[in-house]
């Protein structure tokens, strides 16, 4: 799901936008001291850093990184540095569901707290939680959890959007995950079923990197820049000190999970991926090169304007292109001043090629409303543009705040077939004005050109390929089955009478 407040409760926010402009922003100030701790460095004796050693000794002052693809590699490579970790786990993460995936990496994190690792948990507040379970969690002496910018209305949620909206509206929607100081993995997923393939009724396509070397102290560092910042509000401040979880009713907590797991046809699948026994026998096939890391700063939530450098830093990338440039985007809403960018850089030679979803696999159709107004001008310049299509094994079901479908959520872009960006940043209002976000930059031309070509491939498979007939009307054509379509293709009616309309409400930066 797209990184926004707003959206979970837009139906609310429109009904009260009124009391809104009457009541102001309130002013909320968490005061209560905290302790300030820092990042865990690498020990060279730890399981992973032996696991890496001899890669980093042939790659000196690089970074290495293998794609996190396929939602089941996905997870099953969470799990594996989570289960060796020895000194420190640190995640950060948009949403953390309460689901079959989300449970299973929550027994590995408190079981590694219990073999002595030091645990930090940093989680957006956007997702309602049981503060009480997460102080009871908190209570044990090897893991600490703390909420970003959280609500100070803990139950009653949409009052306190409403009296304190502006605030409220801005969220952390950065995603990582380092452990002992020398594996992290960061991108576009957040932890749930739907990210990691789990989910019968919902799948988004989403992207990763495993990551090892020189990008893991920058990863390190921005977590602990977000950790110990003023928004990062200790779960016991909002809720009380919690209690330690009894042995006894931990243990039967983890029966009852493992015998979910023996019955679930899910986890029977991971046992015979690939990635298990490239895992066990140190052959991961890593890629190397230089990477950097982008992230804004905690402060954007109070001066916006001032405190987006990831927005200035892919601006600028994306000014360098010389030749090509491929955006994937689940939320494309590049505004007006976005659109006529591209639109140029495409008249002035450049081959712009944008991937987004379809009005029938977008999980907020709002935002395809917005989009819609810039794709007949994109085109018209020469954009090509390619929208995915739902799987119709998957229920649909639309509406303001999300879906069950398949939907694309990565957030990818390739440059000159030379660099390659993968992170949390959508190309939309919100995330340039509102969310925190992260990513990484890869320098790599051989793991960009091979990410470009798997890309290609599934192009004509899984996307409507978008052009303009001989009248200027925008058709959508399905290569792979040979089949062209004059209105949004698996939409209904309805559906596309709702986008249309949103796309008339004076609501684009919210998107």
């Amino acid at each position: 799901m797209h990184a926004s407040l707003p959206r979970q409760y837009l139906a609310q926010f429109l009904l009260f936008c009124g009391l809104l402009l009457l009541s102001g922003c309130a002013q909320t100030a968490f005061s209560e001291p905290k302790t300030a701790s820092y990042a865990i460095a690498a020990h060279p004796k730890t399981k992973l850093a032996r696991y890496i050693a001899p890669e980093l000794s042939a790659h000196p002052n690089q970074t290495g990184f293998y794609p996190l693809a396929d939602g089941k590699d996905a997870f099953i490579a969470r799990l594996a540095i989570i289960q060796s970790a020895e000194h420190s786990i640190d995640v950060q993460y948009y949403i953390f569901r309460d689901d079959l995936t989300s449970t299973v990496i929550s027994m590995y994190l408190y079981q590694a707290a219990e073999r002595g690792v030091r645990v930090r948990l940093l989680l957006d507040d956007m997702q309602s939680r049981n503060d009480e379970d997460m102080a009871n969690i908190a209570a044990h002496p090897n893991i600490e959890v703390r909420l970003f910018n959280p609500f100070e209305q803990r139950k009653a949620r949409a009052i306190g959007l409403v009296s304190d909206f502006d605030r409220l509206n801005r969220r952390m929607h950065n995603k990582s995950l380092t452990v002992d100081g020398t594996f992290s993995i960061a991108g576009g997923r957040n932890i749930g079923d739907e990210y990691f393939s789990a989910d019968s009724s919902v799948e988004f396509g989403d992207f990763d990197l495993l990551m090892v070397g020189d990008i893991i102290a920058p990863i390190a560092t921005q977590f602990d820049v977000y950790w110990n910042s003023n928004a990062a509000i200790p779960i016991e401040h909002l809720q009380g000190q919690g209690s330690k979880i009894p042995h006894l009713e931990l243990a039967q907590w983890y029966n009852e999970q493992y015998q979910d797991i023996a019955t679930s046809e899910y986890f029977y699948t991971l046992a015979r991926l690939p990635i298990i026994e490239k895992l066990k026998t140190k052959k991961i096939p890593f890629y190397w090169g230089d990477a950097e890391l982008y992230y804004d700063l905690p402060s954007k939530l109070s001066t916006p304007s001032q405190e987006n450098p990831l927005l200035h830093q892919i601006s600028a990338l994306l000014d360098h292109t010389k030749q090509e440039l491929l955006l994937i985007s689940p939320y494309f809403v590049p505004t007006k001043a976005g659109a006529l960018a591209l639109a140029k850089a495409s008249r002035e030679g450049k081959q712009i090629t944008i991937i987004t979803n379809s009005l029938a696999s977008n999980d907020v159709f709002a935002v395809h409303g917005w989009y819609a107004k810039r794709r007949q001008m994109l085109l018209e310049s020469g954009v090509r543009i390619y929208e995915t299509q739902v799987d119709p094994h998957i229920t649909q079901q639309h509406s303001w705040i999300g879906s069950s479908r398949t939907s694309l959520h990565a957030k990818t872009y390739i440059l000159d077939r030379e660099q390659l960006f993968v992170g949390s940043f959508n190309f939309d209002p919100r995330s340039a004005q509102y969310n925190t976000e992260m990513g990484v930059v890869v320098h790599s031309p051989l793991f960009a050109e091979r990410i470009y070509q798997r890309l290609g491939n599934a192009l004509k498979k899984n996307t409507y390929r978008l052009a303009l007939d001989e009248d200027g009307n925008i058709v959508w054509f399905d290569d792979h089955n040979q089949k062209r379509y004059t209105s949004e293709p698996d939409a209904s009616l309805m559906l596309r009478m709702g986008a249309w309309f949103s796309g008339m409400l004076p609501i684009e930066n919210l998107l």
